[in-house]
């Protein structure tokens, strides 16, 4: 998913694959290994809460040893920094200088947020993860912060279009994060969810509500003719997912809503890169 958000910032704004292919590698594969090592290194501290919510998961099933994650985690965070060293390196040498400022501040950003979501230690344990909405805003802000990587490997990281698809992508991945929750509330002991605090039924009309207004900031870029306003079609899957969730929410179906919200997700991405090769093709 961190790869195709890569390639997403780049297709929209653009791409000369004959000069953009190294650096769009490097990007790809820095933020692949960043969400990686991230993600490897949240099961291991989730894993007591998986073990009631998610038992069938590698860790909890004890299908991968605590050492080896551990390892992978450290080792992907490691390969990360190096590749981000190379893109540096890259870009002083063949684009000019401070042209990776940009790459930089976004792969700083996202330690921040990484740490700010695990840490829970002292002095500091901001432990978003455990605060209601906070931690669900940090896992949505990846998506934004991956597209904006990715258009940052071409040198257009602050074009307004790339924003407002960030922003939907964004509203999208936090409805899923708290149809998630409601699925697990049960099992979530030690953080406070939307659905553990203000109840499952209030939650789920969060979900209806971010769902909307994803749909609702996807059209904006069509609608104001920053891109082409037929191409709006290629949109229609993702639209028809997120949309398609009110029933599925009416009857309480929360891990298909999750399932449904995934798919928005990916086929979003899908007409949004379809959107990008016809225009730059």
């Amino acid at each position: 998913m961190g790869i195709m958000t890569i390639a997403l910032g780049a297709l929209i704004m653009g791409v000369n694959y004959q000069e953009s292919v190294l650096p769009l590698a490097l990007h790809a594969f820095c933020i692949g290994a960043f969400i990686a090592g991230w993600f490897a290194i949240n099961d291991l501290l989730d894993i007591e809460v998986d073990r009631i919510n998610h038992p069938g998961r590698p860790l909890p099933s004890e299908d991968i040893a605590e050492t080896a994650a551990r390892k992978y985690g450290h080792r992907m965070m490691i390969l990360s920094s190096l590749i981000l060293v190379g893109i540096i390196i890259y870009d002083e040498k063949g684009i000019g200088a401070f042209a990776w400022v940009d790459s930089v501040i976004v792969w700083l950003v996202a330690l921040i947020m990484m740490i700010a979501y695990e840490l829970d230690g002292k002095p500091f344990n901001p432990c978003l993860k455990k605060r209601m909405l906070w931690g669900n805003l940090i896992i949505a802000g990846t998506v934004f912060i991956t597209i904006l990587f990715g258009a940052a490997a071409i040198g257009h990281a602050t074009e307004p279009v790339l924003w407002m698809i960030s922003a939907g992508a964004m509203v999208l991945i936090m409805a899923r994060e708290v149809s998630m929750d409601i699925h697990d509330h049960e099992g979530d002991f030690d953080r406070t969810t939307l659905a553990r605090v203000a109840g499952v039924e209030k939650a789920r009309k969060a979900v209806w509500i971010l769902a909307f207004s994803s749909f609702l900031l996807m059209t904006i870029p069509f609608a104001l003719e920053l891109l082409p306003t037929n191409m709006v079609v290629l949109m229609l899957p993702s639209f028809f997912c997120a949309l398609a969730v009110k029933p599925f929410l009416t009857k309480e179906k929360d891990a298909e809503v999750a399932s449904l919200l995934r798919g928005a997700m990916i086929f979003g991405l899908l007409g949004l890169a379809g959107c990008g090769i016809i225009i730059n093709g």
